[in-house]
């Protein structure tokens, strides 16, 4: 998903590249949205006309394409339930599961709702949960007998562009593209905008994408006063501009809990963006150079921002996926494919 963003990169060394091309000539790889299946090493890519399986992404990537049962149109999120083995898809024409998604298998409709941006899976409850754009619906029972529900109180009237789940804390955060809107939590049966401690002028705005570090209750989402920062997101939160960083554009988040590092994944937007932030009538600053993936040592506390480097630096970025067990970085780059950083030689 890409959101406006705008960020200041000052003093940002290059640090030596990980970065690899794992596409293997598949053009359709570095669609717009990830999910991993860590149990069976299987990275998940969503694409215009349907839905790739890399098998063994980190060491020999494999790739095919997940046809069979109901024909799933443009996808634009994904997202894996690791207790029943299925994988979601979120297309304009309803939610979709294939049961087993690493081995044979098909698409089955779950009908529920259309015009879907977003998934996460509640695996404490049992929920999937997908944002549209009139606000988010719950599905009980996703993998065996799904039942639809809207949740009322929440993000209406804006179309939620993200969602995460966090099973720890049993807290959904929800992302929109609405000023003054903004970021939501749901927790408790109960809807509270993030938002509400900041002034109007201040407002988080378009909320495209969303990273959570449970062990230290921090949010981070790119908007429109850059990569923010929420402190005790589930429980009290205040939000802030992780700082050191002029004119960048980010459309994804990840954060590697273990080693404390945010990455954020850049693009140059089209002049014509809606997610631009721009005076009426005035013509949107566009840096040409804003690509690649950035990673930020201590987010929490003093930031250290670095660039990735590599030939991802004049890519444009769409997605970012985090597999902690191999220490690996994946990175959707559109037409330009999918790319693996490896981290796990690094102190």
């Amino acid at each position: 998903m890409l959101t406006g963003v705008v960020l200041s990169l000052g003093g940002c060394n290059r640090v030596r590249s990980h970065w690899t091309n794992i596409s293997a000539g598949e053009k359709d790889a570095g669609g717009g949205s990830f999910a991993y299946d860590a149990a069976h090493d299987v990275l998940f890519v969503s694409a215009a006309n349907g839905v790739l399986r890399c098998t063994a992404p980190g060491t020999k990537p494999a790739w095919t394409h997940m046809v069979g049962g109901r024909k799933v149109d443009y996808v634009a999120s994904l997202c894996y339930d690791s207790v029943h083995n299925v994988l979601y898809a979120a297309a304009g024409s309803g939610v979709y599961s294939w049961a087993g998604p690493e081995g044979a298998g098909a698409w089955k409709t779950m009908n529920g709702v259309g015009d879907n941006f977003s998934l996460a899976y509640d695996d404490s409850g049992d929920v999937l949960y997908a944002g549209t754009r009139g606000g988010v619906y719950r599905c009980t029972n996703p993998a065996s007998s799904p039942a639809w529900a809207v949740v009322d109180g929440g993000p209406r009237g804006a179309t939620t562009l993200s969602l995460l789940y966090d099973s720890t804390r049993r807290v959904l955060f929800a992302g929109t593209d609405s000023q003054g809107i903004g970021v939501w939590k749901y927790q408790g049966g109960v809807w509270t905008n993030l938002d509400r401690n900041f002034s109007k002028s201040r407002s988080i705005g378009h909320g495209g994408a969303l990273a959570y570090d449970s062990s230290r209750d921090i949010l981070y989402t790119p908007g429109r006063q850059g990569i923010l920062r929420c402190a005790k997101a589930a429980t009290d939160p205040s939000w802030r501009t992780v700082g050191g960083v002029g004119s960048y554009y980010f459309s994804a988040v990840a954060i590697d809990t273990t080693k404390n590092v945010l990455y954020a994944g850049a693009y140059v937007p089209l002049p014509d963006n809606p997610y631009l932030e721009t005076a009426p009538g005035a013509t949107p600053k566009i840096n040409q150079n804003s690509h690649g993936v950035f990673a930020c040592a201590s987010p929490d506390s003093r930031p250290a921002w670095t660039n990735t480097g590599g030939a991802l630096s004049s890519k444009n970025i769409g997605d970012l996926a985090y597999d902690p067990g191999h220490r690996m970085m994946y990175a959707a780059a559109g037409a330009e494919g999918a790319w693996r950083y490896d981290r796990s030689t690094d102190k």
